[in-house]
């Protein structure tokens, strides 16, 4: 059963762009002149596959996803904040594309990677430290959670940062962050104090809310569009293990997992410790069609605790084994740090992947519906074994994660709009063999337009869109809303003035089609 968990958890960014006949051509012939040069001036940390071959192979398989695992000109380590200076610097005067990647943990083709031209690869600059007289963590983008977490955990110390601990810090921070902490410290990007910043033309800056506050908002979830943040400050605290871990679940469970997932989101201001993810899991290739729909549930009460917890935490009483919901099937539930409780969420690699996301109102009769949608869809495809795993997932976005929010300067998400307690809907599909990539899109559009219909028709879908969990055609950034989308470019206009993060960094969601609206929210 912990197998199966493991493959309902899933997390983080993307979108991406091609160029095709004879532009093909030309960036070819211009990466493949910078790639010449990077090699001279960063001998031993640039790679091909005709120079340092073994290290090239190595980094094309770091990508989480299959999706992203595409073959640059070249790629170059860089080491320090200089090294990245002087990198961007040259791609800049050279007119060279470029991507930039952290923990390549992003599943859209292009969103961290790229062919035809470079790859800037950050896991060479992954150090943490901290200091406990000022309250803060100083994270090089190129670290994963885990590592942060393994270095923070023996201090009893901790930041507000990713649930799964191969995420990368740069991608999840730079896109908003989810987090086990959010109902009571917001979001990841809302607890950055200081950004240290590479700008298009290779100058390095600091971003605070004292100095350069404009681009020190603008960086809290547009993630690519700025520059390359290659320094996080993050507002440490003391923490002590806390209570969490996995509990499974027959599909008949589910309509009083709705029940008490309503309430959780309603109710957790009245306790912010708590941390919610409830996930719908079908797994077409389990021989036994009545246990292919597993319920997995993600329990964290962050609560410093010194000792074992006999009984559910109190947010979590509509979940215990003597609610109507009952016992789990199993589960992982203890206390344990960070580093264990994150090193347990992860998705299995190697495989293709799709996210698409939506944010729906928190309404009981609702969410019944899409679990019912959800349901018929399945079932149309329930003989066609070439998915790995679908899931639904669920993630409870209560105002009071924009209160935190705007308590620390607030950001760019655009969540300030709403008064209301909302939920984010994530969709995750996971296949092996490209073969089968137009058929987990047709799936995708077809269960994310029913369920985007529906939302509609009862008034209960909001514009935003979780960045990290876009999918390619979405428009997270135009979901922000158009005062929040001013902001990003405004300071994309005044931070990056020869536009080197529009034109040379093809990869991920921009600024020219942000605000255009997309299939499966067409509110915008």
């Amino acid at each position: 059963m912990k197998s199966l968990v493991h493959l309902a958890i899933a997390a983080l960014t993307g979108g991406g762009l091609h160029l095709a006949g004879a532009e093909d051509a030309a960036a070819a012939s211009s990466a493949a002149k910078c790639c010449n040069v990077l090699e001279k001036s960063f001998p031993g940390k640039t790679f091909s596959a005709t120079n340092q071959q073994n290290l090239y192979q190595k980094f094309v398989a770091s990508y989480f996803s299959v999706n992203d695992r595409l073959t640059p000109t070249c790629a170059v380590s860089p080491k320090t904040t200089k090294d990245v200076a002087a990198v961007v610097g040259l791609l800049s005067k050279n007119s060279c594309q470029f991507a930039v990647k952290s923990g390549g943990h992003g599943i859209v083709t292009g969103s961290s990677n790229i062919e035809e031209g470079v790859t800037i690869d950050l896991r060479g600059m992954r150090s943490v430290s901290l200091n406990k007289q000022n309250k803060t963590a100083t994270v090089q983008p190129g670290a994963k959670w885990i590592d942060v977490y393994s270095y923070l955990d023996p201090l009893g110390w901790a930041i507000p940062g990713g649930r799964a601990g191969t995420v990368g810090v740069g991608g999840l921070t730079s896109g908003g962050g989810n987090s086990f902490f959010a109902a009571r410290y917001g979001f990841a990007c809302d607890n950055v104090k200081r950004f240290e910043v590479v700008l298009g033309n290779g100058t390095v800056v600091e971003a605070t809310n004292a100095t350069n506050a404009d681009l020190f908002t603008a960086l809290k979830g547009s993630q690519n569009n700025l520059g390359i943040i290659t320094k996080f400050d993050f507002v440490a605290f003391e923490q002590s293990d806390l209570w969490g871990g996995t509990a499974s679940y027959g599909k008949q469970t589910v309509p009083e997992q709705i029940k008490a997932f309503y309430e959780f989101t309603k109710n957790l201001k009245d306790d912010p410790y708590g941390s919610l993810i409830f996930i719908w899991s079908y797994f077409p290739k389990i021989p036994n069609e009545g246990d292919r729909i597993v319920i997995t549930n993600l329990y964290e009460y962050t609560a410093n605790l010194t000792g074992p917890v006999t009984t559910y935490p109190p947010p979590f009483k509509s979940f215990a084994p003597d609610s109507p919901i009952g016992p789990p099937t199993a589960n992982t539930l203890r206390v344990a740090n960070l580093s264990s409780l994150t090193g347990e969420l992860n998705s299995p690699p190697e495989l293709s992947n799709l996210y698409a996301t939506l944010t729906l109102t928190n309404n009981v009769t609702v969410l019944n519906e899409v679990a019912q949608i959800l349901t018929e869809e399945i079932e149309y495809y329930k003989n066609d074994t070439f998915l790995e795993y679908a899931s639904i997932l669920l993630q409870p976005l209560p105002r009071l994660f924009t209160d935190r929010s705007v308590e620390r300067g607030g950001n760019v998400l655009g969540l300030d709009r709403y008064k209301d307690d909302n939920i984010i809907f994530q969709l995750d599909l996971a296949w092996n063999g490209t073969q089968y990539d137009e058929r987990a899109r047709s799936l995708a559009d077809k269960v994310m337009g029913d369920i985007t219909t529906y939302l509609e028709g009862e008034k209960a879908l909001k514009d935003f869109q979780y960045l990290n969990y876009a999918f390619q055609d979405q428009d997270p950034l135009g979901g922000y809303g158009p005062t929040a989308l001013g902001k990003i470019k405004a300071a994309s206009e005044k931070y990056d003035v020869g536009q080197v993060f529009q034109k040379l960094v093809p990869g991920g969601f921009k600024l020219a089609g942000a605000g255009s609206g997309n299939k499966y929210n067409r509110t915008i």
